[in-house]
């Protein structure tokens, strides 16, 4: 059996003349990114809000939709406070640092 070493490969970064990082053309930005799955989490909730009153009415003729879509926005929601919670957590770990 023949078990050859692992060698570390280089990372290949992109940097411009003055060492900063060159931006792509088609990136997007770690505050659009929030924003974009802030909105889809807004829109669960509506989406779960409207079957709701839907049922309420009583033009759902399932109750399983509704809580499918409850329990959806519900955990989006939960994921959503628990990255907003790591975040946090992260610029009070990087200001507490001593420069």
């Amino acid at each position: 059996m023949n078990i050859s070493m692992l060698t570390p490969q280089p990372l290949e970064l992109q940097t411009t003349i003055n060492n900063t990082p060159a931006k792509e053309k088609n990136s997007v930005s770690f505050a659009e990114i929030l924003k974009n799955q802030f909105e889809q989490v807004n829109q669960l909730q509506k989406e779960a809000d409207e079957l709701t009153q839907s049922l309420l009415v009583g033009d759902v003729e399932h109750l399983h939709q509704v809580t499918v879509a409850a329990e959806q926005a519900g955990l989006a929601l939960q994921l959503t406070v628990q990255i907003r919670n790591k975040l946090v957590e992260a610029y009070q770990e990087i200001s507490r640092m001593q420069i």
